[in-house]
């Protein structure tokens, strides 16, 4: 004769559900919008850029592998892609951690700014225009808004959904 569940396995089980609903339903019907956070990773720089359309950018990687608990804490779990990396400098503040992040996320584009290509070069990500004016200066527009941060922009996230 089969063992009949505990009260608690049903309890446990109504909360899995819920908890899945609730994330799908903000996945699926959240608003539009850019994200951009400026990390906090000690004695260096890095800005991660989510698209409305969920593409990931990486500027900069700071100087070591500080940068992966500041990617830790701002990506979901389970996203191991980073769609591009733009390195504004080859100083060590800027690139050091690329290898950490090389290790642990899969990136598909690296752009190197500076050396291979010059500053003021603009690129697009989705509807997303970024725009390297310098090393550690960045202009990022979607829609109507822009914003430029540079190495005294405070830590922090900033979000768009396009319009002024």
């Amino acid at each position: 004769m089969p063992r009949a569940l505990s009260k608690s396995f049903y309890v446990i089980l109504l909360f899995i559900l819920i908890t899945a609903n609730i994330c799908l339903y903000q996945e699926i019907f959240a608003p539009r919008v850019l994200k951009v956070m400026v990390l906090e990773i000690g004695k260096g720089d890095a800005i991660l850029i989510r698209t409305s359309n969920k593409k990931t950018l990486l500027i900069d990687t700071g100087p070591d592998a500080g940068i992966l608990r500041a990617l830790g804490t701002s990506l979901p779990e389970w996203q191991k892609t980073i769609n591009a990396i733009a390195l504004t400098s080859s100083k060590t503040s800027s690139v050091g951690g690329l290898s950490e992040v090389l290790q642990k996320y899969r990136v598909q584009t690296i752009l190197h700014f500076g050396t291979d290509i010059p500053y003021g070069t603009s690129f697009a990500l989705d509807s997303t225009r970024i725009t390297i004016i310098a090393p550690d200066t960045v202009t990022i527009s979607y829609g109507s808004t822009s914003l430029s941060i540079s190495s005294t922009t405070p830590a922090g996230t900033f979000i768009s959904d396009g319009k002024k």
